[in-house]
């Protein structure tokens, strides 16, 4: 016996001694993996806070398999340093990445909406073009915008519902902060909205203007928490008025397959609920940081 504790503590005392060298576990005991990586990616993210904020949570997930990660500064388009060899990885929505196909790629219709099939036809588009750069699968949720008003009105119009707008169409003016495609306009026309009225502000005022509620119909994002938590109404099918915001990962070749399958499982969590949380955390007064709201996306997801 006295043979065996001193075998025993010799062990021990070899192990602690090896410690700074390397580490030591105790008989059927496997060290813990420990991500080991010689990788550095550079990732662009957009410039709208949540999508920052969403970047760095695909920062955080690759940093967790041992890959360094740099950010560029937030890009209007975020896409083209990717394509010019500036990053490594780029998070947008997916009408961004159409003008990176070749002529006669594109997968709208018609309409030149981009629908969320259509959207979806993206990936397989651009890796078949060999364009030196490969996108991933894209995210179910969206940062697509919709048309959205005030309970009172939705009340007061009769408003449920494409059809019920059009035919208020007359009494409301549609507020928005970038200048109206011909594609909404033909869409709101083919909806029975003959003379749609439309005023562009900037989009710091978009909130505001649909605080007023006087007959008035404002275009927000979809992922926006101030459409739910304000008690405001959106009107059933008129995203598809727009195009479908998937968010689509851009990759550069540095993007090996483990950094591929690490995008892919966050892009797995990134539904509508998880965007409108995401949003939530980084818009108004008292707004994180889009790091430090990246790091609660676990959290953001799981409630």
């Amino acid at each position: 016996m006295k043979l065996r504790h001193t075998t025993t503590a010799l062990a021990l005392a070899s192990c602690a001694l090896a410690l700074p060298l390397a580490g030591c576990t105790s008989p059927g005991q496997q060290s813990p993996a420990e991500p080991s990586r010689e990788v550095s990616l550079r990732i662009a993210p957009a410039v709208d806070p949540t999508g920052q904020a969403l970047a760095h949570v695909y920062g955080d997930a690759l940093e967790n398999l041992g890959y360094t990660i740099t950010f560029t500064e937030p890009s209007a388009d975020p896409f083209a340093l990717v394509a010019d060899e500036e990053a490594d990885l780029a998070i947008d929505t997916a009408p961004a990445a159409i003008s990176l196909l070749p002529a006669g790629s594109d997968p709208r219709g018609e309409d030149q909406v981009l629908s969320a099939d259509e959207a979806k036809k993206l990936p397989g588009l651009i890796n078949d073009a060999g364009l030196g750069f490969s996108a991933a699968t894209p995210s179910e949720g969206t940062a697509g915008q919709t048309l959205v008003l005030a309970a009172a009105q939705a009340v007061e119009h009769s408003i449920d519902s494409l059809a019920t707008l059009a035919a208020a169409c007359g009494e409301l003016s549609v507020v928005t902060d970038s200048a109206p495609t011909a594609g909404l306009r033909t869409a709101l026309e083919q909806a029975g909205c003959a003379e749609p009225s439309f005023r562009t502000v900037d989009t710091e005022q978009l909130h505001d203007e649909l605080r007023s509620a006087v007959d008035r119909v404002v275009v927000l994002q979809a992922q926006d928490a101030v459409i739910g938590d304000e008690g405001f109404k959106t009107i059933d099918g008129s995203e598809k008025l727009f195009d479908a915001a998937l968010y689509l990962p851009l990759a550069g070749p540095a993007v090996d397959r483990d950094a591929l399958d690490g995008i892919n499982e966050v892009t797995r969590t990134v539904n509508t609920d998880a965007l409108i949380g995401l949003n939530r955390i980084v818009s108004g007064e008292e707004a994180m940081s889009p790091q430090d709201a990246a790091a609660r996306w676990r959290w953001i997801i799981d409630n």
